[in-house]
């Protein structure tokens, strides 16, 4: 068992028209793992022709392995509108965080 911060990057295509209920329903899906499954968060960016990518932090891997978005209602219906905003969503790369230099808010 590791107990170095694990990062995931996603990529999404959002369908076009549906960027803000793409972008609502991610910092919703956002706040609801945070809340109910100990994320550490998450930063999303855009990119061209409605592509977006998302990079999102897990004190661990373990800790994302045994997160279960499965009964929490609210988690779940903002996860299916962030689906339902997209042509695609696939994880691009994870790995466990060898050094961060985010600046920190003070």
């Amino acid at each position: 068992m590791t107990d170095k911060p694990h990062a995931i990057l996603y990529v999404f295509q959002v369908k076009k028209g549906l960027e803000s209920a793409f972008e609502t329903a991610w910092a919703d899906v956002t706040h609801e793992i945070q809340d109910k499954c100990g994320s550490l968060g998450s930063r999303l960016h855009t990119w061209v022709g409605g592509t977006y990518w998302a990079y999102a932090q897990w004190p661990s891997r373990e800790s994302l392995e045994n997160a279960a978005i499965e009964g929490h209602e609210e988690l779940m219906e903002a996860r299916q509108r962030m689906v339902d905003a997209c042509e695609s969503m696939e994880v691009f790369g994870e790995g466990n965080i060898v050094h961060d230099l985010f600046v920190k808010d003070n």
